[in-house]
């Protein structure tokens, strides 16, 4: 299904816009370390900057992490009533992300409506990163839904992930 893959497509980009902000979180951070330590140059609004794209990064990765597989799992139920346990797990999770993703999204619309701004260090408009973590959120919560489209069909709900690199010997 067209819908079903530009889905997809659009979840595995952010998530690859996710690492580029991780990434570009650690440059910021390693330059602030330097200018602070070498030039006695502080960039203090790097700090409050960091965790804003943290959370955007984190919030525009998890719909792909979800449907790659890569989320935390409760074994046990999952291995006594498979079925049952999936469906079941799937419509709890999408009546939670639904809930979280209106709350968000009220949070982003009021953050414009007041053009509310972090005060006390760098005056950044909070409608942005409010924004990418409502998307992220809204990206979610339709990655779940199409989840549950995934077991009507009787398709596979998880992408089979292992062409993209080896995984961590941790995870063996």
């Amino acid at each position: 299904m067209p819908f079903l893959n530009l889905i997809d497509r659009l979840s595995r980009v952010l998530a690859f816009l996710s690492g580029a902000v991780v990434f570009g979180i650690a440059l910021l951070v390693c330059t602030e370390i330097v200018l602070r330590n070498i030039f006695d140059v502080n960039l203090s609004f790097v700090w409050e900057v960091s965790v804003y794209l943290h959370m955007s990064a984190i919030f525009l990765g998890a719909a792909w992490t979800l449907r790659t597989g890569g989320h935390i799992r409760v074994t046990l139920p999952r291995g006594v009533l498979p079925g049952i346990f999936e469906w079941l797990a799937t419509l709890i999770n999408l009546v939670i992300l639904a809930y979280v993703t209106n709350a968000l999204l009220q949070l982003a619309w009021g953050y414009y409506a007041t053009g509310h701004t972090s005060r006390p260090t760098t005056d950044i408009t909070l409608v942005y990163p409010a924004a990418f973590i409502a998307f992220g959120s809204l990206l979610l919560t339709v990655q779940i839904a199409l989840r549950l489209v995934h077991l009507v069909m009787g398709g596979p709900v998880e992408l089979d992930s292992s062409h993209e690199g080896d995984n961590a010997p941790i995870m063996d």
